[in-house]
C-alpha cells in the first residue's frame, strides 16, 4: 500500500464459524479487549467484537508483517484508537466500524480517516431522529425524496456524518447539526457543504461512499492531498477466515 492509498477491508462476522480460528482470534486480544469481549450479554454481540477486532489486526499485520497479536492500542481523549505500539508503525492510520451482519477497517499511510458501515434493514433512524440530528440542509433533502427513496438517504447522510466525526476524533462531541452535507450526484461525489467548527477546512475533507453488500452502505471520510489524487479500495478479507 503507498501512501495515497486507502485500503478498506470488510467481512461478514457470521461467515467465520470455525472454533479453532475463532480461539486463534481471541489470543491476539489485549487483556483490555478480552474483557471487554466479555463483558457483552449475547453471543451475537461477542462474535461481532471478536471478528471486527480480529480484522483490524489481521490487516495491520497483512500491512506491516508484525505479528496481530504485538498490536497495541491507544485512546484519544474521545476514545479513538491508535496504534502505540509496535512504535515504528504509529503513522498508520486505521479506523473500525460495525453494524448487523458487517464488520469494516480502513487504513491508510497519509492521514486521519474515518469509516462507517450501516445496515440498510436496520432501522436505526426515524423522522423525529433527522430533524434533532441532521442540519437544516439535510433534513430538507430527506423531506424532499421521495418516499421510497427516503430512508436510504437517511442512512447515506447518517453514514457521511458518521465517517467525518470519527475522521476529526473527536465524537459526538461535535454537534451533528453544526456541519451539513450535499449527498453525491452521478457527476459528483457527496461533500460538505457547511463546516461551523472549522470554515477554512470546509475544502480539506473528501467522502468515498460504497456498498460493499446487498445490505450495506459505506462511507469513508479523509483529508485532500494537494499534490496527489487517491485511490479508494473497498475489499472483502477473504484472507481472515485464513488468518
Amino acid at each position: 500500500m503507498d501512501s495515497h492509498e486507502i485500503l478498506i477491508w470488510y467481512i461478514e462476522p457470521e461467515s467465520i464459524q470455525d472454533t479453532a480460528q475463532l480461539g486463534r482470534f481471541f489470543g491476539w486480544l489485549s487483556p483490555e479487549e478480552r474483557a471487554q469481549h466479555g463483558r457483552f450479554r449475547f453471543d451475537q454481540h461477542k462474535h461481532t467484537y471478536l471478528v471486527s477486532h480480529a480484522l483490524v489486526r489481521s490487516a495491520l499485520s497483512l500491512m506491516t508483517q508484525v505479528d496481530p497479536a504485538k498490536f497495541s492500542f491507544k485512546t484519544n481523549a474521545y476514545g479513538k484508537p491508535f496504534i502505540a505500539t509496535p512504535t515504528q508503525h504509529e503513522a498508520l492510520h486505521f479506523n473500525l466500524s460495525h453494524t448487523d451482519g458487517l464488520a469494516a477497517v480502513a487504513i491508510s499511510r497519509h492521514g486521519e480517516l474515518g469509516v462507517d458501515v450501516e445496515n440498510k434493514d436496520r432501522q436505526i433512524l426515524t423522522q423525529s431522529m433527522v430533524e434533532q440530528f441532521f442540519a437544516p440542509e439535510e433534513c430538507l433533502a430527506v423531506e424532499q425524496a421521495s418516499e421510497h427513496e427516503r430512508s436510504t438517504k437517511m442512512l447515506e447522510f447518517w453514514t457521511l456524518k458518521e465517517s467525518y466525526i470519527k475522521a476529526v476524533g473527536m465524537g459526538l462531541s461535535i454537534g451533528l447539526a453544526s456541519f451539513a452535507f450535499k449527498l453525491a450526484t452521478a457527476t459528483q461525489s457527496a461533500y460538505l457543504l457547511r463546516l461551523d467548527a472549522q470554515p477554512e477546512a470546509l475544502e480539506a475533507w473528501r467522502f468515498w461512499q460504497g456498498q460493499p453488500t446487498d445490505n450495506h452502505l459505506m462511507a469513508l471520510a479523509f483529508k485532500r492531498d494537494h499534490t496527489n489524487p487517491f485511490l479508494v479500495k473497498a475489499q472483502r478479507a477473504n484472507w481472515l477466515a485464513r488468518a
